[in-house]
C-alpha cells in the first residue's frame, strides 16, 4: 500500500531555531511540520517565518490545543490563523460545544477577511500520555473509549473536520463516523520498545491499518539519522 507523504506530521521540538531549519530544509518530501508549545513558546512568529521563508508552500500543524473561555480563544484565533496561516489548528474539545462552535465561526470568518484557505479545525480527545490508572487518579469513572467516543461526538456536532486520539481508539471513532471525521493520531513509535512518554502507542503501519488518516511523530524522525529515509520506508508500508 502506498501511502501520502503528506499524511504524515513532525514535531518540530528542536532547542534552537537553527537545528530546526536545519531539519526542514533537509526533509526531501511534503510532510506536514508540527509547531507545538515548545517551538511557538520559544521561538514565535519569527520562528515561523523563518521555516515559512525555507519552505513557502510547507503545511503548518498549529498545535497549541486552544482551550479557554470562548470569548478568549475566538480572540486568540484571529491573529493566529492570520500571521501562521496553519494548514491545521487544534482546540480541546474539553473546552465545550459553545467554544467549539464560536471557534469554528471566528476561523471561516478570518479566512474569508484576509483570503486564506481555512486550516482544518481538530479536536483534542485524551492525551496519549495518560492510562486508564491516571484517568482513575483523575476522578473519572468511564473508561478511555467512552471519553473519546463522546468527545467524537461533541466534536461532531460542533463541525470540527476531525479529532486527535490514540491510534488505539481510531477503530470506535471509525465505526461511530465513517470518513466524516478525520483521525490525526499521535503516540506513534517505530518500535514497541520505543514509547518514550507515551502509554498509548502503535508503530506507523499499525495506525494507518487502523484506519488513521494522519500520524505525528516527533523523536523517531528529528532524532534520526536519515529522516528521509524513515519516511520512504512508512509512505512504501
Amino acid at each position: 500500500m502506498k501511502l501520502s507523504s503528506n499524511q504524515i506530521i513532525c514535531a518540530l521540538d528542536f532547542d534552537s531555531i537553527s537545528k530546526a531549519e536545519d531539519f526542514v530544509a533537509s526533509i526531501n518530501h511534503d510532510i506536514i511540520f508540527k509547531i507545538g508549545m515548545e517551538f511557538f513558546y520559544s521561538f514565535g512568529l519569527e520562528g515561523v517565518s523563518k521555516i515559512r521563508n525555507l519552505k513557502k508552500d510547507a503545511k503548518l500543524f498549529l498545535d497549541l490545543k486552544l482551550h479557554d473561555i470562548p470569548n478568549t480563544v475566538v480572540k486568540g484565533i484571529y491573529p493566529l490563523v492570520k500571521k501562521v496561516q496553519p494548514y491545521m489548528l487544534t482546540l480541546h474539545i474539553a473546552g465545550g460545544k459553545k467554544m467549539l462552535q464560536k471557534s469554528v465561526a471566528a476561523v471561516t470568518e478570518v479566512s474569508i477577511e484576509y483570503n486564506i484557505k481555512k486550516p482544518l479545525l481538530l479536536g483534542v480527545t485524551v492525551l496519549t500520555s495518560l492510562d486508564s490508572n491516571d484517568f482513575k487518579e483523575m476522578g473519572h469513572i468511564i473508561l478511555i473509549e467512552d471519553y473519546v467516543e463522546n468527545y467524537s461526538k461533541i466534536a461532531k456536532n460542533s463541525n470540527l473536520d476531525g479529532i486527535i486520539c490514540s491510534p488505539l481508539e481510531v477503530h470506535l471513532v471509525k465505526k461511530l463516523h465513517g470518513d466524516s471525521l478525520k483521525l490525526i493520531t499521535p503516540g506513534i513509535r517505530l518500535g514497541k520498545n520505543s514509547n518514550d512518554d507515551q502509554s498509548r502507542f502503535l508503530t506507523p503501519k499499525e495506525a494507518f491499518k487502523m484506519g488513521s488518516d494522519f500520524i505525528v511523530m516527533g523523536r523517531p524522525l528529528i532524532n534520526s539519522k536519515d529522516p528521509n529515509k524513515v519516511i520512504e520506508k512508512i509512505i512504501d508500508y
